[in-house]
């Protein structure tokens, strides 16, 4: 049975955009069912992740110091078989007001740690896209901005190239799934699904 390892943020975690709860299936989870029998999924999601920075007041959400810490703690990356990176929505916080491509050469950061730790082929996903209702949400539209949103139709192009350049796989979410009209940020279950069966396809003719 193959091992992967699906490291993101609120989407992967699975925020419900209608009341913020934990939806009962996140693409993992749906992945999870999808391959059963073929792959071990193991969900490492966290509300909030960014890729390489700290939230002002929230410290614990930067990505690159968590992911580092995993593999100096554990030998993970040898022991798994893929690893799945999908994050970049929360660099484009008003806090951060960062580039897609500085989101991806973080990114590219994580890859090359995995295999200096003895791991194997990844898998980066580009995020799916803000979309501009997220300007009206109570809480979303103290945390992005228009801004937001445009940039983040860059992620693909940015993210793709880094894949190419690291030898890594790539997909983008956005083919796939969109985020909720509610809050524009998250996506509702049917998305889940929608980019779980996606996954599951690439991950067969990478794997197998």
């Amino acid at each position: 049975m193959k091992r992967i390892l699906c490291f993101g943020d609120s989407n992967t975690w699975g925020h419900d955009p209608a009341d913020g709860s934990r939806l009962e299936k996140p693409w993992t989870s749906v992945l999870a069912e999808i391959t059963d029998g073929e792959c071990e999924i193991i969900p490492e999601g966290l509300c909030g992740r960014t890729t390489h920075t700290d939230i002002p007041d929230d410290y614990g959400k930067n990505g690159w110091t968590y992911f580092q810490n995993m593999l100096k703690a554990s030998d993970i990356a040898k022991n798994t078989d893929l690893l799945i990176v999908m994050l970049g929505t929360n660099d484009l916080l008003k806090y951060f007001d960062l580039e897609a491509s500085e989101s991806a050469k973080a990114v590219a950061e994580y890859v090359r740690a995995w295999r200096k730790k003895g791991g194997g082929d990844v898998l980066i996903i580009s995020p799916i896209h803000i979309k501009e209702c997220s300007m009206r949400h109570p809480l979303f539209k103290e945390l992005y901005t228009a801004k937001s949103a445009k940039k983040s139709l860059d992620f693909a192009a940015e993210y793709e190239k880094t894949a190419k350049k690291e030898h890594a796989y790539f997909m983008d979410a956005s083919r796939f799934a969109e985020a909720s009209d509610t809050d524009g940020i998250h996506m509702e279950p049917g998305e889940h699904k929608k980019l779980a069966e996606a996954v599951a396809e690439k991950v067969r003719a990478i794997l197998f």
